[in-house]
């Protein structure tokens, strides 16, 4: 499998209401964070990572299978390595059922704020039924002629540790900050590493950088634009622009949209609805969450490549 990764370079939207059962369990591994970005003093900000991947945690209801390396099976995983430009092996690889692991660090990227995919993986089995495991995780459209699905083990996120960041306590509450948001960024990249610009099936329905996929249609009303693995600059929803376009600039928190929801669903992703205004209600107020308000963009962004 061929991997590809993203960068979200420097450069509000409204959040949605989000079903509290879940099925896929995003895990972070911290092995590669040299530079402690994320742990020892800093490991408070690891629940700015779990407050991101509650974004899809919450609305995917996919039943991923495991893929076990025994015997003759091995599963050898291909990643970036985070805290090092370099591309990185590990051999005889597990992924527990329903889920998927998502190696974090950071180091020096220049002008990117990060930079995300998935991962890629080889292996030597003679097992027919193994390799297409490993290749779908139990999802049938990934191994169609045309895939319709994706089965990912995961991937990996590299953050830049030179950048100015904003470390939310708590990212449920949005307020004025300085900086960039860690939040924003990591639920743009996690978005990639679940396969947005990457994954076969979401470029299966490109077409002359156009993204055709009935879910986001049925939105919009028209088939919007794409362009290096995200929407187009600016794109909005409701009046507020998507999470998944390239840029995202100093004080802006960005959440998911349900455009950005809608295109999981036409590359594969069994997203559920969103719960009716009353049920929301209630889990408002059980749960403590507040309200959501749009945001003004202070800075300009720019260009990602």
């Amino acid at each position: 499998m061929k991997f590809t990764y993203h960068h979200l370079f420097v450069g509000a939207l409204a959040a949605v209401a989000q079903p509290v059962s879940a099925n896929i369990d995003i895990h972070f591994d911290y092995r590669y964070d040299s530079a402690g970005f994320f742990t020892g003093a800093n490991s408070s900000r690891q629940s700015i990572l779990e407050a991101a991947a509650s974004t899809f945690e919450t609305r995917f209801q996919d039943h991923l299978t495991a893929v076990t390396s025994s015997g003759s099976n091995n599963f050898d995983i291909r990643f970036f390595q985070p805290d090092a430009d370099k591309n990185i092996t590990l051999t005889n690889f597990s992924v527990p059922a329903d889920q998927i692991v998502v190696f974090v660090g950071a180091h020096d990227l220049g002008r990117s704020l990060a930079i995300g995919g998935p991962g890629g993986f080889s292996s030597t089995s003679s097992s027919s039924d193994f390799l297409d495991n490993a290749a779908s995780r139990g999802q049938p459209g990934a191994l169609s002629a045309t895939q319709t699905d994706f089965g990912p083990w995961g991937g990996s996120i590299s953050f830049n540790s030179a950048s100015s960041w904003y470390f939310d306590p708590n990212a449920r509450t949005d307020e004025s900050f300085t900086g960039y948001d860690l939040y924003s960024v990591a639920v743009h990249e996690l978005g990639h590493v679940l396969g947005f610009g990457d994954a076969k099936s979401f470029n299966n329905l490109v077409v002359n950088n156009v993204f055709t996929g009935s879910a986001v249609h049925d939105l919009l009303g028209y088939d919007p634009t794409v362009t290096s693995g995200h929407w187009v600059e600016g794109l909005q929803y409701g009046g507020v622009e998507t999470a998944m376009d390239p840029t995202i600039a100093q004080g802006v928190r960005k959440h998911f949209t349900e455009l950005d929801y809608a295109a999981m669903k036409d590359m594969g992703w069994q997203v559920s609805a969103v719960p009716e205004p009353e049920t929301w209600g209630m889990m408002l107020a059980g749960l403590g969450l507040l309200g959501w308000r749009l945001r003004i963009r202070q800075h300009k962004a720019h260009k990602a490549a």
